[in-house]
């Protein structure tokens, strides 16, 4: 039977997922969240016969892991990227499942891995991967529709104070009102421009713009004031470097 481990931080996804894997024969040994955990497992733990990874986690990409540490172990990437940059993976010999993830294309994934990663020594080229997918986040979404009533409106991103999930769905905040959209949070995270646009945890995206102060918070946490929102916006401790950095 086919060991596999499956890193994924949104515990739907992950979930889906391991059901979806399990019909097909295969054993989920270990489900990771971070690119802590991954480290911490693959430094600690036997190598499993499969990695399915999100290419995204919520403490970052997760190549930067990949590249700070050995892993021979074949890897089926999972992501929202459009059909330009997935064939980033194709050229580069590793596969991929475009969320939401159905059966079909798994089996298909699970077909490719069997005929060449059980038979052979795949070498995955993680520098050029992440190199491709980067060239890719050149054109940022600039616009979102919502829906208010039977009218629908278009914001300019640049207007969006604060992107959340509540409830599981997704609002934009634009001045002091909020509209439900129909875009999940991990995919719009993925469409934003990040210089202006940062997830500060599983469920907030800030817009720096709109910032108006930064508060020290226990824990080592930091909470973030964007006016006229009743979200409290806090900073893991995890995080809060990069936020930090990203702040410039």
């Amino acid at each position: 039977m086919i060991q596999t481990v499956i890193v994924e931080d949104e515990g739907v996804a992950a979930r889906r997922l391991k059901r979806l894997l399990e019909q097909e024969g295969l054993q989920v040994i270990a489900s990771l969240k971070s690119n802590a955990a991954l480290q911490r497992y693959i430094q600690t733990k036997p190598a499993p016969d499969l990695y399915f990874m999100d290419v995204h986690l919520n403490d970052g990409v997760v190549f930067e892991t990949l590249q700070a540490v050995k892993i021979n172990t074949p890897i089926i990437f999972t992501t929202a990227y459009d059909e330009f940059a997935i064939k980033a993976f194709k050229q580069n010999s590793v596969d991929y499942l475009l969320k939401p993830i159905g059966k079909p294309e798994l089996q298909q994934a699970l077909q490719k891995f069997r005929q060449l990663f059980q038979t052979n020594t795949q070498s995955i080229d993680l520098q050029a991967i992440n190199q491709l997918l980067q060239s890719q986040q050149t054109n940022y979404r600039d616009r979102i529709k919502v829906k208010v009533g039977n009218r629908l409106r278009i914001f300019k991103m640049e207007e969006v104070a604060l992107i959340y999930s509540e409830s599981k769905h997704t609002y934009i905040q634009v001045e002091d009102r909020s509209y439900p959209i129909d875009q999940v949070l991990e995919q719009l995270n993925q469409e934003l421009d990040p210089s202006q646009f940062y997830r500060v945890n599983r469920g907030q995206i800030v817009n720096i713009n709109f910032i108006t102060d930064i508060i020290s918070y226990s824990n080592s946490r930091l909470k973030v004031v964007i006016p006229n929102t009743q979200q409290e916006i806090i900073i893991a401790r995890e995080r809060v470097k990069d936020f930090k950095d990203w702040l410039g």
